[in-house]
This record gives structure tokens, sequence and C-alpha cells, in this order.
């Protein structure tokens, strides 16, 4: 029977080790199916005008089978270049590609049937016959002309035949029919291979046969149950063909233009797209021109395996609109959805990223790591209640997964729930014992727990009213103004809040108005203010001299140049700082800017940063480079130095140790500054400028590693964990209305694996480090974007233009609203989510994401 060249040549399963042997439980064919069963089963049948009528299907039939039969009596020795692009997904989330090149042969068999060809590859450099697989870990499918068999008038009788209806495909008019084999068929062909015990696999399918020309322009087939023995649970293959004339043979020959198959097994999916062109006949050497351009249709897996790409390599932006196809052309795929939310939230889109998240839990309720991701956007957008609930079923769904029980235990931890917390940092450490991170949050908040507290008079302090600074301005970034209390809505917690005072601050026009609704007050103009006028705002600029690179510096030196000399004294003050690990004050609190000025243009701010931190951390990361460089050669040459691999590890944790040492002074600097600012009255607004952090100290190191040699994977810090030092300091700045707006001084984002102090490195490992070091430069550059978030500021990102993130910050200090209102919770110590909407829905609304009841 025609079904075993489905199971023994279409699928190579020597890529699994496994024989195509005969399946068992049967689905309902297609050709049994009502309207609505087809639609519901083959989407791509909704532009079908369905007729009941079979009265055609015999004739309809009997002229494509002579056609198709007249049409391999011509044939002749073939080839035609082929592209292959295979992605799989594993896990339904994992996304892994490769593309090949062939030239995709055909063979005419000496005293044979016509259709009795042979079909294999050719290496498109050596010319010798590839013998599949091609590669042992990917599946090769081939032989797809041998499928049209199927319609030959010869095998149409072992088939079951129905006439669907009329449709218009691609500017086509075709007739749709449905098709599968019957179960009773005994003649068996010599050009058909059969399996180890000669058992068959059922197949059915569907055919577009153009309406004029009566030939198969389509052909879908379908495994009707798994194979038996084999890792495969579903198979499709769609085959589109195309008119190719041979001139000097005056022929005209339908041939593949496009062939996509689509394999499900347990655990994932493979999906191979193969494109095919430059059509030859070997023995006449003449070229084939398609009579019709062949379709180019997108794929949704491709743009999904390119999107993911560009998103792993540093460019979420580049990749939304790629993964917004792939969700387009397949809104059923869950993957797509999920690595569209996780570049949106790298963009920091996160209302997008959770819309997508929610759609894809529903297309896949029982993925944990949909769920973990929804809890990771859900902490950044400050809801910790929603996070502590996705996060408990991303674990529920993943108990042996240690991460999942170590976020579960963050998020409880941050909503005051201590106890749970250490329970699920106990699961997370004795699942991944050898994750120090783990293990230490484990034993430091059980440690505390355990600490009884020195008994003391408890004083309840309510938390009397809420206020929230509001910036709203234009699509373009102009400010508002002239807005009130009746265009806003506040929220705490998704409830909406009675606004008890409101204020408009405008630098230019008003004093602030009281809280309590006092109305306003002329004022001079801030820029023609007494020097002597009371400071009603202060900005302080604080640069990273710990992680910002010389090099970067002298461009956010020229900014602050630009930015003071277009200041003028009012009621303004401003401070300068470098924070390492010491902080540097470069300029001292002044109302002059002119001042500032002078400090900045000084050589001594120049040198504070010869000094920076990041040569010395960037020098022994090159040296470990180097290490990993010289022992991955060594041992793939078989050279002595391979011993020193087990010393890799030991300098990877001495690097993380180092980091630690250093971010955590660093983080304490900057707590102290925020600290310090807090104390002073008015509108107080930081200016965060650094090349961005890790907060997971070592992971750059750790990855590297892995990256050289696998083997080492267990060292791997697979987890979202951050330094918790961040988060006293977020809380600071939030509670006391502090926005930090942060600027990267990086400026446009180039991949740091190109960087000119690079050392190179080994070829067969250069993708892996170059998608480590790509991830690790966004990642710093995330840290950033986390600040500003949580605090109500801007990160400024992937621009040359520092001078204007510079100028924002400052105009945004200057031209903002206050809400206020009393809440109705206790000061609970937990943390509590704000949001502002507009009745203007087009205007933009930009503030703190909520507030910690202390």
């Amino acid at each position: 029977m025609l079904r075993v060249a489905f199971a023994a040549i279409v699928l190579s399963l020597a890529a699994f080790g496994a024989e195509a042997l005969a399946a068992e439980a049967p689905q309902k064919p297609f050709i049994e199916c009502n309207k609505e069963e087809l639609l519901r089963a083959l989407p791509e049948l909704a532009g079908v005008q369905f007729d009941p009528n079979q009265d055609g299907l015999d004739g309809l039939l009997r002229t494509s089978g002579e056609n198709l039969a007249s049409m391999f009596a011509k044939f002749m020795d073939l080839s035609a270049a082929e592209d292959i692009h295979e992605v799989r997904l594993e896990d339904g989330f994992v996304v892994t590609s490769r593309r090949e090149a062939f030239r995709y042969a055909v063979k005419l068999s000496p005293n044979a049937a016509p259709e009795q060809f042979e079909e294999f590859r050719i290496d498109a450099t050596t010319r010798d016959r590839v013998q599949p697989p091609a590669r042992s870990d990917f599946l090769v499918f081939a032989r797809f002309l041998r499928l049209l068999n199927y319609f030959l008038p010869q095998y149409q009788g072992e088939s079951r035949f129905r006439y669907l209806g009329r449709e218009n495909a691609d500017g086509q008019d075709c007739f749709v029919v449905a098709f599968a084999q019957r179960p009773d068929g005994t003649a068996l062909h010599s050009h058909i291979q059969t399996g180890s015990n000669g058992q068959t696999a059922p197949l059915q399918g569907l055919a577009w046969i153009d309406a004029a020309a009566k030939r198969i322009v389509r052909l879908r087939l379908d495994l009707l149950a798994p194979i038996k023995g084999s890792p495969l649970e579903t198979v499709t293959t769609n085959i589109s063909l195309v008119p190719v004339k041979f001139r000097s043979l005056e022929t005209v020959l339908w041939l593949p233009a496009r062939v996509t198959v689509h394999a499900s097994y347990a655990g994932g999916e493979l999906h191979t797209v193969h494109r095919y062109s430059d059509y030859q006949a070997e023995t006449e050497k003449c070229a084939g021109i398609p009579v019709v351009a062949a379709a180019g249709r997108e794929d949704a897996y491709e743009l999904l395996a390119q999107g993911v790409k560009l998103t792993q390599a540093g460019k979420p932006g580049e990749a939304i609109a790629l993964l917004r196809g792939a969700v387009r052309l397949d809104p059923e795929m869950p993957a797509a959805r999920f690595h569209l939310a996780n570049a949106l939230r790298s963009t920091e889109d996160l209302a997008g990223a959770e819309s997508q998240l929610r759609e894809a839990a529903k297309l896949a309720p029982d993925s944990g790591v949909v769920y973990n991701l929804l809890g990771i956007v859900l902490t950044k957008r400050g809801d910790v209640p929603g996070a502590v609930a996705e996060f408990r079923k991303s674990a529920q769904l993943q108990p042996k997964e240690a991460v999942a029980h170590f976020n579960l235990g963050q998020a409880l931890e941050r909503s005051g729930d201590r106890i749970a917390a250490t329970e699920q940092y106990r699961t997370a450490s004795e699942l991944a014992p050898d994750n120090a991170a783990f293990k230490t949050r484990y034993e430091q908040l059980s440690h505390a727990a355990n600490v009884s507290p020195t008994p003391e008079t408890t004083i309840k302090v309510d938390v009397r009213q809420v206020l929230v600074p509001v910036i709203v301005t234009y699509r373009d970034g102009h400010h508002v103004t002239g807005l009130t209390r009746a265009d806003f809505q506040v929220f705490e917690d998704g409830v909406e809040q009675k606004i008890s005072g409101f204020s408009v601050e405008d630098a230019e026009l008003t004093v602030p108005t009281a809280v309590s609704g006092t109305g306003p007050t002329p004022a001079p103009s801030a820029r023609e203010a007494a020097p002597a006028a009371p400071a009603r705002r202060t900005y302080l600029i604080c640069i990273d001299s710990l992680h910002g690179a010389f090099a970067n510096l002298v461009y956010v030196r020229q900014a602050l140049s630009k930015l003071f000399r277009s200041e003028h004294s009012g009621d303004a003050q401003y401070v300068v700082l470098a924070i390492g690990t010491s902080t540097q004050v470069v300029r001292d609190t002044t109302p002059d800017p002119e001042k500032a000025l002078q400090a900045i243009e000084s050589k001594d701010f120049q040198k504070l940063f010869l000094a920076s931190q990041k040569s010395s951390m960037q020098s022994e990361m090159l040296d470990f480079r180097r290490a990993l460089d010289a022992v991955r050669t060594a041992c793939d040459t078989g050279g002595p130095e391979c011993i020193m691999k087990k010393q890799l590890p030991g300098q990877a944790s001495r690097i993380a140790a180092e980091e630690r040492t250093y971010a955590v002074t660093f983080l304490s600097q900057f707590h102290a500054a925020v600290k310090e600012l807090s104390r002073t009255a008015g509108r107080r607004t930081i200016v965060f400028i650094s090349d961005g952090f890790q907060l997971a100290p070592g992971k750059l190191a750790s990855e590297l590693l892995v990256a050289y040699f696998p083997e080492f994977e267990s060292m791997l810090l697979r987890t979202v964990d951050r330094m918790q030092e961040l988060d006293p300091i977020l809380r600071l700045a939030a509670n006391s209305n502090i926005p930090i707006y942060t600027i990267d001084s990086r400026g446009l984002y180039t991949s740091p694996y190109f960087d000119a102090s690079n050392p190179g490195g080994v070829a067969s490992v250069t993708p892996a480090v170059l998608s480590v070091m790509n991830s690790d430069a966004s990642e710093a550059g995330g840290t950033l974007s986390e600040i500003a978030a949580a605090t109500g500021g801007t990160a400024f990102q992937n621009s040359n233009d520092i001078l204007a993130g510079l100028q924002r910050a400052f105009a945004d200090g200057r031209q903002y609203y206050l809400l206020a209102y009393v809440p109705a919770n206790p000061a609970d110590g937990k943390f509590h989510a704000i949001s502002v909407r507009l009745r203007d829905k087009k205007m933009v609304v930009k503030t703190k994401r909520g507030y910690w009841a202390t």
C-alpha cells in the first residue's frame, strides 16, 4: 500500500533510532468530518466554499490523475537548489534552529515505471550524495514528489475521496479534495519500501487541484495516528507545486517550490521549511523557469526562531516585529506569545508582556514557564500579590524546578510572608544543593526568623496620606498643562481612591498649591528668581564610577557641560557625586549652575574616573577568557594544558566573590546618597548615569565557563534572583517620592564581543560566547530600567543623545502634578501598587509603581 511510503520514506526515523511500525488508535478521518469539525481541525479551510455535491468528484480525480501520469511520463533527471530551515521547539518554549543548503535531485530508475524515480540530496559543494539523515540531531525529510503517486489512476482505488468545495488560494481557483487510505488495501508496489515487519502507517490528506489545468498545486498529508515504536505523535507535510518550463525540451513539469513538515513528539515539535529554486534538467543541462512565481509565504516558526535569536542578541526591539508576525500567522502558538512577551518585557512594555502571557497561559495552561515569566512581569509592575499567585502556579506545575520555588520565595518575602518564603527557599536549596545563592538566602532568612526580637513598646503608625507625583506628556514628549483634579483617577491595588489633595507644579508659571487644595499664587519666573530664593527642587546627579568605562564618561562629561550651560540660577539646587567603592563629591550642593559646570570641567573630575574599578574588572575577565580559550584549545587538540580545566570553576568563583564585594559596597554608597537626599525638602530628582550592572555577581563568568565547557552546567546561575541590597534603595526612593532617571552611558548598543579589547576565541564556541556576552550586556541595561520603573523615573537607553535624557529629567522635575489620597490599609509594611489614569487616553502618564506602607 502507498501508506508505508510516508512512514518509511518521508520520515527519516533513524535520527531517533526508531522504526516506522504500525499505527494504532486512528483518529477520525477528514473525509468523515462535518464542516464544523473540519474548520476546528483545519483552520486553513476557512476560505473554502463548502459544497456537499459529489457528482463531479470522479471526473475530477480521473482528469487530474491522467495529467499526473502524463507528467511523470515526461520526467527526466532533475535537480533544484534546496534551502532547508529547521526549527525545533523543546518543552514548548526552548527554540533552536539551523539552516542547510543542498541540491535536491530526482533520477529516473532504469527499466522501471515512470513514477518509480529516485529522490536524494547532493552536497552543493562536493557534489557527493548525502545519506539521510544529514545530521543525527534533526529529522531529515525527503521523497516529496513520490507522495503525488496517491493520485495516479492505478493507485486511487486504495484511498477514499471526498470533494469539499472550492477556494481561491493565492490567486488560484482550486477544487479542494480530501482523501484517506483504505485500511483493507493489500497491494504492495515495488517502488514502496516497508518497515522491518512489513506493517504500515495510515495516512490521510487534502489536495488543492487547479480548476483550469486540473493539476495538483498543493498537497497536505497527515498521519491518522502515531506510528507504533516512533517518538513522533503527529506529522503534517504541506507541498506547494509550481509549473516549471524547460524551454529546450518544450516540457512543463509541476515541481515543489516550498515544502513544510511539522512533527510533534512528547515534549517538543519539529518544523522544517524546504524552499526550491534554480531547477535544472541534468541530462540536457538546461534551466527550468517557473511559469508562475513561487509563493514566498512567511512562516510562523521561522519568524519565531528569528525573533528569539534577536532577543538573545540583545535586540528585543527588532525582535518584536518578527514575533508579532509569528502571532499573526499562528495565534494559537503559545511559544510565539511567550517569546513576544519576553521581548516586550525587555523593552519595558510590561502591560503588553502581561497581555501576551495571559493569552499564552490560556493556550498552555499546564506550562510552568509561562506562569514564571508572568510572575516576573507582575513583580516589575509592582503587583506583588499577583506575582505570588503566578509563581505559586509555576511551582505547582514544576515541583522539581528549584528556580520556580526560589522565585516564589522572593515574591512571598516581598509580600511580608517570611515564614512561607523561608519554606520555598529551603525547597529550592534542596533541589539545587550546588546553588550558593539559593542556600545563602535560605540560611539568611531562616536565621532571621529564629532570632527573638528585643521586647519594645509597639507604636502604631497610620499612613494618613499618600502623595503621588505624576508626569503627564503628549506622545511627542511635551508636557501637558492645565489639567484639573477631575481629569485624574488614582488606584491602589486596583481599587479607585478618592483624591483628597491636588496641586500643580509649573516652575515657569506658579508655585505649587497646597495639597489641601488652596488656589495657585502667581510667582516670578524661576529663571528670574533671586539667588537667595529657597530651593524648591534638588537635582542629584550620581555618576557610576565603578561600572562606567572611562571612554563612555567622556561623552557623559560633554552632555553635563551642555546641560549646565543652559541652566539659570533660580529655585533649584544641584549636587554631583561619583559613586563607586566610595563616594566622591564632585560638586557639593549649590544653587549656581555655573559652579556645577566648573566642577564638571575641572581636571579633578577626570582623575576620579581614571581610577575606575571598571578597567581592573574588565582586565580580570579578559584574563579569564584567555584562560578559557587556551584550555579549550588544549582539550580539543589533546594538549597537556587540558588538565588546567579543573581549575577554571575556582577562578570563576573568585571573580564572583570579588564582583559581589564591589557590588555590595557600591550599593551601600548609593543607598547612603538616596537617604541623605530624602532628608531634604521640595521636589527631589536623581539622575543616575551608568554603563549598567548585573544584580547576580559572577553570572557572566559562570555562563562563559559553561559556554566553553558545557559539562560545568551545574554551576550556571539559573535564576532571576537579584542582590537584596537594591530593594531598600528602591523602597526608600519610592516612599520618599524621589524618581530616579537612569541614563545608560554606553550609548547605542553594540555587541561587547566585537569590542577592540576582545581576545577572540575558539571558533566552535563563538556563537555561545557571543550569546552570553550579549545577554550580559542586555541585563546590565535591564537593571537601569528596573531602577527607573520602580521609582517613577525614566530609563534612557540605546541612544547616543545623553543630553536629551538629562534635559528630560530636569524638565520633569519642574512640571508635574501632585495627587494625594488617604489609603484604607494600615501601616502593614507591604507593597501597594499605584496606577493613575487620565480621562483623556491619548496622553502619557508616568508615576511610581507604588509604595510600602511603613
